[in-house]
C-alpha cells in the first residue's frame, strides 16, 4: 500500500475525535459542570456520591477535559497543515498551527454548548418532580413556603437520581423525566 494512499484516511481522523470529543463531555465530564452547579446551591443539580467522597476525581476530570481538547485541537491543526501542504500552500501551511487556537476554542464552544442542553435537561426533569411534590403537598392541605416545597422536592430529586444510578439507568431516566408529559395538574399558587 502507499503512504498516500493511508494519508487520505488520516483526514477523517479528527472527525472522529471530534465525535468522541463530544460524547466525553456530555457522558463522563458532566460532572465537572455539575459540581459547579451544587456548589452555587441549585437544587436540579445532581452529582454521584463517587465523586462527592473523592473530589479529587472532579480535578481530574478537569485536567482531563483540557488535555484531551488540546489533543484534538493539535490533531485537527495537524491535519489543516497536512492538508494545505498536500495542495500546494506551503506558505499558509506555516502558520496552520495558529489554528490549535482555534480549535481549542472550539472545544470549549463544546463544552459551553453541552453544559447549556445538561441544564436545560436537568432543569426540565427537576420541574416536573417539583411539580409533583407540590401537587402531593397541597393535596394533604399543609400550608408550606415555596422555598420548603423546593427543598423537599430537591431531595426527592436526588434520591430518585441515586436509587436509578444504582440500577445503571440515569440518563434513561433523566431523559425520560424531562421529557415526560405526566405532570399534575396545578391547584394552588404556593406563597
Amino acid at each position: 500500500m502507499d503512504l498516500n494512499y493511508y494519508l487520505e484516511y488520516v483526514f477523517w481522523v479528527p472527525v472522529f475525535l471530534w465525535v468522541g470529543l463530544h460524547f466525553w463531555f456530555r457522558n463522563v465530564s458532566y460532572v465537572v459542570f455539575m459540581k459547579k452547579q451544587v456548589n452555587r446551591g441549585q437544587k436540579w443539580a445532581y452529582v454521584s456520591e463517587g465523586y462527592v467522597k473523592y473530589p479529587g476525581r472532579v480535578s481530574f476530570l478537569r485536567f482531563c477535559d483540557v488535555m484531551f481538547s488540546l489533543v484534538v485541537a493539535v490533531a485537527t491543526a495537524s491535519v489543516v497543515v497536512w492538508s494545505l501542504k498536500r495542495y500546494g500552500l506551503e506558505s499558509l501551511a506555516d502558520y496552520g498551527f495558529a489554528s490549535v487556537l482555534v480549535f481549542f476554542l472550539l472545544s470549549y464552544l463544546m463544552i459551553r454548548r453541552t453544559e447549556l442542553k445538561l441544564t436545560d435537561l436537568f432543569q426540565s426533569a427537576f420541574y416536573l418532580e417539583y411539580r409533583w411534590v407540590n401537587y402531593e403537598i397541597q393535596c394533604k392541605g399543609i400550608a408550606m413556603s415555596e422555598e420548603n416545597v423546593r427543598d423537599r422536592a430537591g431531595l426527592s430529586f436526588a434520591r430518585k437520581l441515586r436509587n436509578a444510578e444504582d440500577h445503571h439507568r440515569f440518563w434513561k431516566y433523566v431523559k425520560a423525566m424531562a421529557a415526560s408529559k405526566k405532570a399534575p395538574p396545578e391547584m394552588f399558587e404556593v406563597y
